[in-house]
């Protein structure tokens, strides 16, 4: 028999986030009681009807100091569960201070070691290629620029070790471009990855696994990113499950050897030069998209806390329905505009069948809106922390 999370404390952090209404979601259908931390009025946590209560505290998104405040202050009311989602509330979550505090209470959250490997693309790097576990050739930290420059050819690209959604991307054309930004400040060596730049043509793919306590994978997913905005390199804002056994177990392979254990998220993108999937970063943060996992049935809400609470997660036996989709709508529009060939889109743009949105849900749509609001508001910013 399942255990009965109904009426479990929970607080779950991120308000602002795009997973968040998946989240909630999952939790009301498990009858947990949730308490929601925003930035904002507008954030979908705050707007969503599921949670019981919502706090807002502004400047969490940029202060660490003011995040952490604000969870310990609100875990004095009792609470079962503490629910981090994006990286700099995990990285409050984890390190120890909270959990000492409080030792009964539930955080949901991959092991620290893990996470900061995950949420450095460099340590990711490494460890792919110790374990020839397909990715882009990267320079390494013990390797001098003349040694990594020796094995590979121009263009090339630099992004920051941290951080996520293609912002601080750079494209990198010759040796004296790169002397540039090295010289200026642009690129700093110890920030920032130095990989081979893969070619255009290729799709992005993303890999979800649940890794029990024995750090074995219990069910295992694989999306293509079908339309991804900015055009030039951004976001899926269309993707769709697959049947692909390399990304499947390139995605298990690396979660084993990074000792995992719980939810967890690996980006690819498909190298049109040998036709193999390459990893491109570890998501050790709660992935905007988990509610293509919800609705292909494989439960993560449910088995993330079983794991905190000791309870075995059954291996999910049935295969993953294929060509489930999952839109962002609000960027989809955007690419819809943008895109010269958005007539030309496979799948076409205006088949919704067999499609969800990340944020809408008929039985909760105002969250939709008030993303909408907020994030128009903020456009501009947004576009400009992306631009290549």
């Amino acid at each position: 028999m399942k255990r009965s999370y109904l009426g479990k404390k929970v607080l779950l952090l991120d308000g602002y986030g795009r997973q968040v209404p998946s989240l909630l979601h999952q939790l009301h259908q498990l009858g947990c009681v949730v308490t929601t931390i925003c930035e904002s009025k507008l954030d979908v946590g705050y707007t969503s009807r599921y949670p019981t209560k919502r706090i807002v505290v502004h400047g969490i998104r940029e202060d660490a100091a003011i995040y952490r405040d604000a969870i310990e202050k609100e875990l004095e009311n009792g609470y079962d569960i503490l629910f981090p989602i994006l990286e700099r509330a995990t990285d409050i979550c984890t390190d120890g201070m909270i959990q000492k505090a409080y030792p009964e209470l539930k955080i949901i959250a991959a092991p620290r070691e893990a996470f900061l490997k995950a949420y450095d693309k460099q340590q990711t790097m490494k460890l792919c290629m110790e374990n020839h576990i397909p990715c882009p050739i990267t320079k390494l930290d013990d390797e001098t620029l003349d040694e990594y420059l020796a094995k590979v050819s121009f263009p090339i690209c630099a992004k920051p070790r941290k951080g996520s959604g293609g912002a601080g991307f750079k494209r990198i054309m010759n040796r004296e471009e790169l002397d540039r930004y090295i010289n200026d400040g642009t690129i700093v060596a110890e920030e920032y990855v130095i990989q081979e730049l893969i070619p255009k043509g290729g799709l992005q793919y993303g890999g979800y696994v649940m890794m029990d306590n024995e750090h074995n994978p219990q069910s295992t997913l694989a999306v293509e990113s079908c339309r991804w905005f900015p055009i030039d390199g951004g976001p899926g804002c269309y993707i769709r499950t697959i049947n692909h056994k390399g990304i499947i177990n390139s995605t298990n392979r690396l979660f084993e050897r990074m000792q995992w254990k719980g939810f967890g998220h690996v980006g690819f993108i498909m190298d049109i030069r040998d036709n193999i999937p390459k990893v491109m970063e570890i998501n050790g943060r709660v992935p905007a998209s988990i509610r293509i996992c919800e609705w292909a049935g494989t439960e993560p809400v449910r088995n993330m806390l079983d794991l905190a609470y000791g309870e075995k997660i059954e291996k999910m036996l049935e295969p993953i329905p294929e060509h489930l989709a999952l839109r962002y709508f609000h960027t989809d529009l955007m690419w819809l505009i943008k895109n010269p060939d958005r007539w030309k889109a496979k799948p076409n743009w205006f088949d919704f069948r067999k499609s969800k949105d990340y944020i809408f849900s008929w039985t909760d749509p105002l969250p939709f809106f008030s993303y909408a609001i907020e994030h128009a508001m903020t456009y501009k910013k947004d576009m400009a922390k992306r631009k290549h």
